[in-house]
């Protein structure tokens, strides 16, 4: 995505227009392309090279921080190597003493002499023998990969980071789906889960059991307290899951130039989504839950097409995971992360009124700093089998015996 120095948009009656540029524009394209070239795994280049490259690109380009942002869009597919865990400075310290010291002791030697000495003295130095003694030096760090992106791709991900680097800057954001495919919906929710986005989901047809219109409130990293940066990150990562939705609608409140400014837009910007493989973009840790899972558990079985769930009124509750146990009993999984404190008690309030309800709940443990929560889980005994803690992010062993309990 792109960083705020480099976005471009302009103000308008009070809304923010972000300055997305035609994908098929050929002069971009070229740029594009020029930019994907100096990234040439092949060629290993380091970081310097590849600047020199793209400077060599950019130059003269009418609107510099356009090319910049291009370049950045670029660079993130890329993969560079990281320096070796050992200490550069000490290792470089004791190369150059030891140079010094065979100069000093041999000042007729030849140069042949010199090395030959050197590499005796310096044979047990982790630098010695390194095609550059600086590796650890950014401009040093060497591609190793390059993610496969067009030009035309490029400059669809410029146009969707240009929306990413201003919801870095949110607000609120309220954004209304209209769909009636029921995967697409429940591909959605499964990203706004799994970024662990503190959202409130209302149906306008409370009629079926899958809605076709639905209103999101999402709150943005400006109305977060802790760790913004990274709730601002998540949200701005399930941005482009939205772009994959042929109907929808977006209006965000963005603290832009000291002013609170609204960024209005739906599908007709044709903004295009990146997210293809869900399994590619789903955090680490959700894919490491489901392989174990999958390994260490027989009776249970997490079931893909989680079905949304009736709350109160409007409400929709949408779990982060469904389990099937073998003997067809299906139970609902819903994690309230460290952002989601001021939906605990309300869920709570609601699985109290409908005990038959299949649904247990986990609760980050960083959420029984809040006073109100705290005492309410002391309270409700009656609730405590259908409620587990977890630190970041639930284990297999936890689920499963909050699981377990609930079939009991």
């Amino acid at each position: 995505m792109l960083t705020k120095d480099l976005i471009l948009c302009k103000i308008a009656n009070g809304r923010l227009k972000p300055q997305f540029v035609a994908t098929n524009d050929v002069e971009l394209l070229d740029l594009a392309e020029r930019f994907i070239a100096a990234y040439d795994p092949t060629n290993s280049p380091v970081r310097e090279e590849i600047e020199e490259l793209t400077a060599q690109a950019a130059q003269g380009y009418r609107t510099p921080k356009l090319a910049q942002g291009i370049m950045k869009i670029v660079d993130d597919q890329a993969v560079f190597s990281s320096p070796q865990d050992m200490d550069y400075a000490a290792a470089r310290f004791d190369l150059f003493q030891k140079a010094a010291e065979i100069i000093r002791a041999n000042p007729g030697q030849t140069e042949e002499q010199y090395h030959q000495r050197l590499a005796e003295a310096t044979k047990d130095n982790p630098l010695a023998n390194r095609e550059s003694i600086y590796e650890d030096l950014p401009e040093n760090d060497r591609l190793v990969k390059l993610s496969f992106i067009t030009p035309q791709q490029v400059l669809e991900r410029y146009n969707c980071g240009l929306v990413q680097g201003l919801l870095l800057h949110a607000g609120s954001i309220q954004l209304t789906v209209h769909d009636t495919d029921p995967a697409k919906l429940r591909r959605l929710f499964k990203y706004l889960k799994f970024f662990r986005l503190l959202a409130h989901i209302t149906a306008d047809n409370t009629a079926t059991e899958t809605p076709d219109k639905l209103s999101i409130v999402i709150d943005g990293p400006a109305s977060i307290f802790d760790q913004s940066k990274r709730y601002g990150f998540q949200l701005a990562c399930f941005f482009p899951a939205v772009c994959a939705l042929d109907h929808w609608s977006m209006r965000a409140e963005i603290e832009w130039k000291a002013s609170k400014r609204f960024l209005v837009l739906d599908e007709s910007s044709r903004l295009v989504s990146h997210y293809h493989n869900f399994t590619a973009y789903a955090p680490e840790e959700i894919q490491l839950f489901h392989s174990y899972f999958k390994e260490s558990v027989t009776d249970w079985t997490i079931v893909g097409n989680a079905p949304f769930i009736r709350g109160d009124g409007n409400d929709v509750v949408f779990p982060d995971f469904s389990f099937q146990h073998a003997n067809g009993t299906l139970v609902h999984l819903e994690l309230f992360h460290r952002w989601h404190a001021t939906q605990v008690i309300p869920r709570l309030d609601w699985l109290k009124k409908n005990p038959s309800a299949p649904l247990v709940i986990g609760i980050d443990r960083f959420l029984l700093k809040d006073d109100a929560i705290q005492s309410r889980l002391d309270a409700d005994d009656a609730l405590k089998s259908r409620i587990f803690l977890f630190s970041d992010y639930p284990t297999v062993d936890k689920t499963l015996r909050c699981l377990n309990a609930f079939l009991a």
